[in-house]
C-alpha cells in the first residue's frame, strides 16, 4: 500500500478528482469533503470504483497494492456497502 507520506499522493488525488469531475459527478463527493491525503485517496478510489470510473487494476496501480491486498480492500468496500447501503462512498 502506498505510504501516508508518499509525495505522489496529492498528484494522484488530483488526477482522480479530475476524472470524477470529467464525468460530472464531483458533487456526489462534497458530503465527504475528501482531502489530498491517503484517506482521501482511498475514498476517491472507492468512489471511482463504485461509479465505474476506475477498474480494479487501476486502483491497484494508484494505491500500489498487490492482487491479494486489492481483493481484501474491494471486499471490505462491498461489505461496507452491504452493511450501510448506498451512499457510504
Amino acid at each position: 500500500m502506498i505510504q501516508e507520506n508518499d509525495p505522489r499522493i496529492p498528484a494522484l488525488f488530483d488526477d482522480l478528482y479530475q476524472r470524477i469531475k470529467a464525468q460530472g459527478v464531483q458533487q456526489w463527493t462534497k458530503d465527504r469533503n475528501p482531502q489530498p491525503d491517503l484517506e482521501g485517496l482511498i475514498y476517491l478510489c472507492k468512489f471511482c470504483f463504485f461509479t465505474a470510473i476506475l477498474t480494479k487494476a487501476e486502483i491497484a496501480r494508484v494505491l500500489d497494492i498487490d492482487r491479494q491486498e486489492l481483493k481484501k480492500l474491494v471486499k471490505s468496500w462491498y461489505d461496507d456497502h452491504r452493511e450501510k447501503g448506498c451512499g457510504t462512498c
